[in-house]
């Protein structure tokens, strides 16, 4: 019978995974030039490489949940840091008692309604100075 440790499974996959990380680098260097503009390519694969990193930790392995996730994070930070309060990110993505899935779309949603608050919070402001 034929063993295969997971050490020699993470060799195998290392090729792809950095494909990924360059392809989704490329792609967040594309939408979101003002915070990557000043990125070099090498420079997008391995902050890429360190967000799917700390997914790993987290549990979080699956690819359309690492390139769905690592996008959010690309719009507020690594830690949630361009957020006023970053732990509404950052408590879905560490509450590893939830599937990966479940976090995935809780993310969403909340990203969803951060968004929505932050228009409607800078529409009232500018409604204010009329």
């Amino acid at each position: 019978m034929l063993t295969i440790r997971q050490q020699q499974i993470d060799t195998m996959m290392q090729p792809q995974l950095e494909k990924h990380t360059l392809t989704m680098g490329k792609t967040i260097q594309q939408h979101y030039p003002v915070f990557f503009q000043y990125y070099t390519t090498v420079q997008m694969q391995r902050w890429v490489a360190k967000q799917v990193d700390y997914l790993y930790t987290l549990n979080i392995v699956e690819k359309n949940n690492i390139t769905t996730i690592v996008d959010i994070i690309a719009q507020h930070g690594e830690q949630f840091e361009r957020c006023p309060d970053p732990t509404w990110g950052l408590e879905i993505l560490e509450n590893v008692e939830r599937s990966e899935s479940l976090r995935c779309v809780t993310l969403i949603d909340a990203h969803e309604e951060y968004l929505n608050n932050t228009i409607e919070s800078a529409s009232d402001f500018s409604n204010c100075n009329s």
